[in-house]
């Protein structure tokens, strides 16, 4: 089956280092159920620690690595828009992370939030209103949301694999990471990249974000001179299909959306854009 090239697109080019993510003192973290409504987890929340970077000044903090992933340059799991469960590619088949499926594919099969328009999202639990949220989070963790719709934290695979104040980042976020960073197509340990860093007073720190590709049904396409990453917000203005993403290759980096049962990478972020 041929795989479809992600579309990227030319953008204008563009971190301090934040240390390590404190451990959590309690041991169950507050989430959204698919109502929207705050419950509290059945159990302890994963609490890894991960390095973080502040890449402008008013931003949030981005991971180091992808979820999924050891190291920077490592590609980690890829998702479906809305998966939280993360699959990897051995031996040309998709491994899921926890062992729970065999004979995956991305595809719309696969996919529930495929076909659904912004209002069925919401009405059947899967984003949360930006103003919801941003009152949830605000008394959870004392962040900011501004845009209007992301995924609940239910839904949200960097809430649920790494807990926390951990989050798939928006849209507008994604913008500015590629608006207000400068971009250095590179190769950390043979994995081809770009190693994303901060003006002025944040150029002392960066992130590198590998080349991952993407899966398309039972193959991985492109890794190694395409990256795609999702954002936690749906685009439904002209297709029920779609999500925001981040997409690059060597000669462009933009913000767009893609089919949401494309397997793509995520990278983390903690607190809002104030």
């Amino acid at each position: 089956m041929a795989i479809q090239i992600h579309p990227t697109a030319l953008v204008d080019k563009n971190a301090q280092l934040g240390g390590e993510h404190p451990q959590q003192k309690e041991t169950a973290a507050q989430i959204e159920n698919t109502t929207g409504r705050v419950t509290a987890s059945t159990g302890p929340v994963n609490r890894s620690v991960h390095d973080k970077v502040q890449l402008w000044e008013g931003g949030p903090y981005w991971a180091d690595t992808n979820i999924g992933a050891e190291k920077p340059e490592d590609y980690g799991f890829y998702f479906w828009w809305g998966d939280t469960v993360g699959y990897k590619y051995e031996g040309e088949t998709w491994v899921a992370s926890d062992g729970s499926s065999l004979d995956f594919d991305f595809g719309e099969g696969h996919t529930p939030t495929c076909g659904k328009s912004l209002q069925a999202l919401k009405s059947d639990g899967w984003v949360i209103g930006g103003e919801e949220r941003k009152s949830l989070l605000g008394k959870l963790f004392g962040v900011k949301a501004k845009e209007n719709s992301v995924l609940t934290t239910k839904h949200d695979a960097a809430q649920v694999h790494w807990g926390g104040e951990w989050r798939m980042p928006t849209n507008q976020e994604l913008k500015d990471l590629c608006n207000k960073c400068d971009w250095t197509w590179s190769a950390m340990n043979g994995v081809n990249g770009y190693v994303v860093r901060g003006r002025g007073n944040y150029a002392s720190g960066s992130i590198f974000l590998p080349c991952a590709g993407f899966g398309h049904e039972v193959s991985l396409g492109h890794a190694g001179s395409t990256g795609a990453y999702w954002a936690s917000v749906p685009h439904s203005d002209y297709n029920d299909s779609e999500a925001w993403d981040l997409g690059f290759n060597s000669g462009s980096h933009s913000v767009s959306y893609y089919y949401r049962y494309f397997g793509q990478s995520i990278r983390p972020v903690q607190g809002f854009t104030t």
